[in-house]
């Protein structure tokens, strides 16, 4: 059988668990995309939706935090406006970490993994719910920094103000001027105004009553938070976390794209910020216990690097091949529980390993 409909076999029994109603595929090798896949549909309840295809927008989840947060800070690090080894105090005083730049970029400035601010924020009046969950993001208690890398939304909270301040306009337009306009890229924050296309994500009772979220950030802390935030928030199409990732394997290797420099990408790719820790400055690397990594098994263990998303999306690189590998699924449709979280975790690294085996074959 052919690695193409082995993966979209694979895909077809996430859909028959009841888990995602779309995908979308792209497999890229020195530095082009060499083979792509579409399956599915946009939603499954109430009704069925549109077939996905080029045009479909995906809620990407973390992957805001490499795509945009993490993209715009290597910018602003190759242009001089910010300092990784800047004390997170510099930009936001009233922080309660006393880490610095880097250690938030790597999760090792002491930050809580994740806060259910939103409870906070989804009662009574709220003029300014972006700058509230900052602010309540920086206060949070943390821990000494270095010590340990712990995944931390709180810490990309922050660093989402962080560049807002380096860059002098508010996120959604920092990431348009620093990383999307120079790339080509059509990512962009939904903010306030759903976004049209999209994949449907869970089944929610925020607007008052039970309905599928489509269009808008299923975060509830980005959600409630104004919807433009570091660490989610971010709809992206096929075509834009292709044309990001040739971008970085391109910059990485010599041969820069945008504003994006080599030297500065490379740092980001290889630095962490915490002894053992898998996390470099924005992106993890794969387990080396068999069967553990989203990545497969496959994936190579040097020279590369990933991210995940909630949603069911992810994004692994192959550094020195100029390799990648990015799937698109909207698995917490209609719900994040039950076997939602396994069933995706199986199809991830059965993908990758078939990408794998398809590409070394070529």
């Amino acid at each position: 059988m052919p690695t193409v409909d082995r993966i979209a076999m694979l895909v077809d029994e996430l859909f028959a668990r009841g888990v995602g109603s779309g995908a979308a595929l792209s497999i890229g090798d020195a530095g082009r995309e060499v083979e792509r896949m579409f399956r599915g549909s946009t939603q499954r309840l109430p009704t069925s939706g549109t077939p996905v295809d080029a045009q479909t927008w995906f809620d990407v989840a973390s992957l805001t935090k490499p795509l945009a947060t993490v993209a715009s800070a290597m910018v602003l690090v190759g242009e001089g406006r910010l300092d990784l080894d800047a004390p997170i105090h510099r930009w936001i005083p009233e922080a309660a970490s006393t880490g610095t730049v880097r250690q938030l970029l790597g999760h090792a400035a002491g930050c809580a993994a994740h806060v259910e601010f939103f409870k906070r924020l989804r009662v009574g009046l709220h003029p300014d719910p972006r700058a509230e969950l900052v602010a309540m993001a920086a206060t949070e208690p943390a821990t000494e920094p270095g010590a340990t890398a712990v995944y931390s939304d709180l810490g990309y909270i922050m660093l989402g103000a962080i560049v807002e301040r380096a860059a002098g306009e508010p996120l959604e337009r920092a990431f348009g001027t620093l990383v999307a306009e120079p790339l080509g890229l059509g990512a962009r924050y939904a903010g306030d105004l759903p976004i049209s296309n999209a994949a449907a994500t869970e089944l929610d009772e925020r607007t008052g009553t039970p309905a599928v979220v489509v269009g808008r950030v299923h975060d509830e802390n980005a959600w409630y938070g104004g919807g433009v935030c570091g660490h989610a928030g971010l709809f992206a199409r096929l075509d834009d976390v292709a044309r990001f990732a040739a971008a970085i394997v391109d910059t990485a290797t010599g041969h820069p794209r945008g504003r994006l420099r080599t030297d500065v990408v490379q740092r980001f790719l290889t630095e962490s910020a915490a002894p053992g820790a898998s996390w470099r400055l924005g992106w993890d690397t794969p387990s080396a216990t068999p069967g553990v990594s989203h990545a497969g098994d496959r994936w190579p263990r040097t020279g590369s690097a990933g991210h995940l998303g909630f949603t069911g999306v992810s994004l692994w690189l192959d550094l020195p091949r100029r390799r990648w590998v990015t799937l698109l699924t909207n698995r917490v449709h209609p719900t994040r529980f039950g076997d939602s979280p396994e069933a995706i975790k199986t199809l991830r690294r059965g993908v990758n390993d078939a990408a794998l085996e398809l590409l070394d074959r070529a």
